[in-house]
């Protein structure tokens, strides 16, 4: 079969405007997700950026500084990133959003004549260090409590909760809750195992434990690099980079090689390695049997 154009970007919101990191540089990208996680992780490697934006980005973020704002000795300063992957197909662009949130450090990880620095970048890392502006309702609904919440992350509008105790009221919730960043748990503490609370992709989710799965939406995959395996809490799989598999959706594997795993499961946890030159453009996924 033949391979496809890859698509490789990281777009960083730099104060004076978009810097975008693409295809033509030395990427090697590694997003992990995990859907009960308060936040995702991704590295990027880069060799060849221009010395302005390498040195820039150098100087900004520092591990002195990311301590500084940590202990919070110092006001944060991280800026945006995004990142997308995908393929040319036919002479159009098919990609999607692999990751969302900020960059916290840069290093320097090989010197010259190749020069190649990592930035970490961390999602919602903002809400570590923001606190929580407006005390939640004294008496609300449980759905109004996450819409609440949803505006005190800054998603807005931007959240879906579909639960069987959307209506029901609640007392004094968020009480004790101080930064942003644990309004997450607290959310998925209230009906515990019941109900999951996650973000995915700049979006809160909330759903019933049994409704989290869309049967529209699973992603079919007889084609692996290896051979998918058990693990004590599921499967083990990885597949060339997929835009179909998300977190907290399910896939249905059909494994020639081990066709003990071939079934239905729910992804709880997505680690992506993605290169602009090397040979990985991979997604490893892992799964555990539906509730």
């Amino acid at each position: 079969m033949a391979m496809n154009t890859r698509i490789l970007r990281a777009t960083i919101s730099m104060p004076s405007g978009d810097v975008i990191l693409n295809q033509t540089l030395k990427l090697r990208i590694r997003v992990k997700k995990a859907a009960l996680a308060i936040q995702n992780r991704a590295t990027i490697d880069v060799t060849g950026m221009s010395t302005q934006l390498r040195e820039t980005l150098l100087s900004q973020f520092t591990a002195w500084n990311k301590r500084q704002v940590d202990t919070a000795q110092s006001a944060e300063n991280w800026i945006n990133v995004k990142i997308e992957a995908g393929y040319v197909v036919n002479g159009r662009e098919q990609s999607s959003v692999v990751f969302l949130g900020q960059v916290t450090l840069c290093e320097l990880i090989e010197g010259p004549p190749n020069i190649t620095v990592r930035l970490t970048c961390y999602s919602r890392q903002v809400d570590k260090t923001q606190f929580v502006s407006d005390p939640a309702p004294a008496q609300t609904t449980f759905y109004g409590y996450v819409e609440w919440a949803a505006k005190q992350m800054g998603f807005g509008t931007s959240f879906i909760c579909q639960t069987s105790v959307n209506d029901v009221l609640i007392s004094n919730p968020a009480r004790s809750i101080i930064t942003r960043a644990a309004l997450l748990l607290d959310i998925q503490n209230y009906y515990r195992p019941n109900v999951a609370a996650f973000v995915d992709d700049n979006v809160l989710i909330v759903k019933d434990r049994s409704g989290i799965i869309n049967p529209d939406q699973i992603a079919y995959l007889y084609r692996f690099v290896g051979i998918p395996t058990w693990t004590e809490w599921g499967v083990e799989f990885v597949t060339m980079y997929d835009p179909s598999i998300r977190l907290a959706q399910a896939v249905d594997l059909s494994s020639v090689m081990n066709p003990s795993v071939n079934g239905k499961y729910v992804i709880m946890e997505l680690e992506y390695d993605l290169s602009s030159r090397d040979r990985p453009f991979y997604v490893k996924g892992g799964g555990s049997p539906p509730a």
